[in-house]
């Protein structure tokens, strides 16, 4: 706050801010980098600019925080529904591809969505756009720490205090792209570009303070002490869940952190389970809900079959995970799943 106080700027692309976005894109390997108000923002943002003209379907999965369909619709596109792989529980290109072959006409983009901080598999949506032509934009919302190979595509992040890199709200596009970066970043700010002050393309009001810059220099100071953090506990969750039926997302705690750590139970012991938590006192989520099109407000978009995210997304369930666990706590919460 020193800092900002005697540079005297407060917003609009300060000197934190700055120094917050080079840092960001040395921790993930992206060369190019926009901030953003927060993750949705960032999906609209990469969606208006890389979606193709004209067309109105955007292709994504139906199971996901529903902040990814928000911001379908407000780029200006419809979202169309499609499964996940039940293992990894994204869609993948194959699922993509059965879809176009369903369609009556070709979507504007699809957008992929990456798994609780899992991360996106990026050389193969690359080949399935090369391939298609169908621009691709990444939503991995909570997988900051566990990107890599970033090119053209687009990848946007979240820095909301749910996320490993939390700066209460917050968000990013990251890419390779510095044309793409040029326009995303001025779109944050009214669509200015240069120093005159004329709106060359339509934007809006979508910048982070130098005070949420601050806030993000200082969480990247204490990365490292918070991944190890994750890990451990994550690894405590994997010890006791040894032999146990219920499951956790693959290489979690061990290639990439999470801070809602979720287990997916086999669909018979969904309901005791559940029943299993509430008599211990143990609060859980369904951290996703039931899947979008069951949401009222996209109870009326288009979709594929879903009838394996209607499954898939009751037993998939968010676990207590926080510093503040005790081993106690750990074998209660434990003691619930079979």
């Amino acid at each position: 706050m020193q800092r900002i106080d005697a540079a005297r700027t407060y917003s609009n692309y300060g000197p934190l801010n700055r120094e917050f976005t080079k840092r960001l894109g040395e921790l993930t390997g992206a060369p190019c980098v926009t901030l953003t108000s927060n993750g949705t923002t960032a999906i609209e943002l990469a969606l208006r600019l890389r979606a193709t003209q004209g067309r109105r379907y955007c292709l994504m999965p139906a199971f996901t925080f529903i902040a990814s369909a928000h911001a379908v619709c407000n780029a200006g596109l419809t979202p169309y529904l499609l499964e996940v792989d039940p293992d990894t529980l994204v869609l993948t290109p194959e699922l993509a591809e059965a879809a176009l072959r369903e369609l009556s006409e070709p979507p504007a983009a699809v957008l992929v969505v990456s798994a609780f901080g899992a991360p996106p598999d990026l050389a193969a949506w690359k080949t399935f756009e090369e391939r298609h032509g169908i621009p691709a934009v990444f939503d991995a919302a909570a997988a900051v720490t566990a990107l890599s190979g970033i090119d053209t595509q687009p990848v946007c992040v979240s820095l909301h205090a749910t996320k490993v890199l939390g700066i209460g709200e917050g968000g990013a596009i990251l890419s390779s792209n510095e044309t793409l970066e040029q326009y995303a970043t001025a779109m944050t700010g009214f669509g200015f570009i240069g120093a005159e002050r004329l709106s060359a393309i339509r934007g809006g009001n979508y910048r982070i303070s130098e005070y949420a810059a601050a806030l993000g220099l200082a969480a990247m100071d204490g990365l490292p002490t918070r991944l190890a953090t994750l890990r451990r506990l994550t690894a405590s969750y994997r010890d006791r869940l040894e032999g146990k039926s219920a499951r956790l997302q693959p290489g979690v705690g061990e290639e990439w952190v999470t801070m809602t750590l979720n287990v997916t139970v086999p669909p018979e012991h969904v309901a005791e389970t559940i029943a299993r938590l509430d008599a211990a006192g143990v609060e859980w989520r369904r951290w996703w809900g039931p899947g979008c099109h069951r949401h009222p407000a996209f109870a009326d978009v288009p979709h594929a079959d879903l009838s394996a995210t209607n499954a898939l997304a009751a037993r998939v369930i968010g676990l207590p995970f926080h510093d503040g666990l005790t081993n106690d706590d750990l074998d209660r919460i434990t003691e619930c799943l079979r």
